[in-house]
């Protein structure tokens, strides 16, 4: 687990031994939140910490370890409402969406393209945070070929199309589900993806659970 910024910790965990998942530890003023956690060792800065307000899981896929961490810290798990269908093991959770304004200053930002529920998470410290969930990534996976990020590769293969709405809230570190946080450069890499207009479809559009209409 590794502070990036000041009140803000990442941890890596890769799973099944070829993809590298994100988690976030992130503390403010009025609160800590800790976002698509997975269970590992040395979790100390979330151990040790008196003011944890919830968990929140960015998107369906991210549930991982959100029913451990909610019950370990007795705080709500907070899951998008338009992936409620995807869910597996919680049994308690509270449900959000596109525009909501969540616990620890965050404000979700709607992302529909891998899912029809998956959402950004918007964070106004340090010059602003985008947490990215799937639909943007640091992984070969999502960022082939030399590129610094890219789109999913089937549910956002053209980030100009799904994703430029984005650039609309502002911010200058980016921290996505899969691969390394860009800090300090998050934004100028997320805008040179828009601008080439290059795409990361490696196959056909996404197979879901439901229409994303």
């Amino acid at each position: 687990m590794k502070e990036i910024l000041p009140g803000l910790w990442h941890w890596t965990v890769i799973w099944p031994g070829i993809w590298p998942l994100e988690c976030y530890f992130l503390r403010t003023d009025s609160g800590s939140v800790i976002i698509d956690p997975i269970e590992s060792s040395r979790l100390v800065p979330i151990d040790t910490a008196d003011d944890i307000l919830a968990v929140i899981v960015t998107i369906g896929w991210h549930e991982r370890s959100a029913r451990l961490f909610g019950k370990r810290y007795g705080v709500p798990v907070y899951v998008p409402e338009r992936d409620l269908c995807m869910i597996e093991d919680l049994e308690d959770f509270e449900t959000y969406g596109d525009g909501d304004l969540l616990l620890g200053g965050l404000r979700a930002i709607g992302v529909p393209g891998l899912t029809r529920g998956e959402q950004a998470l918007h964070s106004a410290v340090h010059g602003g945070i985008l947490f990215t969930a799937d639909c943007v990534g640091c992984a070969a996976k999502w960022a082939p070929d030399g590129m610094t990020i890219g789109g999913h590769p089937t549910g956002h293969p053209n980030p100009p199309e799904t994703l430029s709405h984005l650039l609309e809230t502002p911010f200058t570190h980016l921290c996505p589900g899969h691969g390394e946080p860009l800090i300090d450069t998050g934004r100028t890499a997320f805008e040179a993806l828009l601008a080439s207009g290059q795409s990361t479809s490696t196959g056909p559009p996404a197979v879901t659970y439901f229409p994303l209409t």
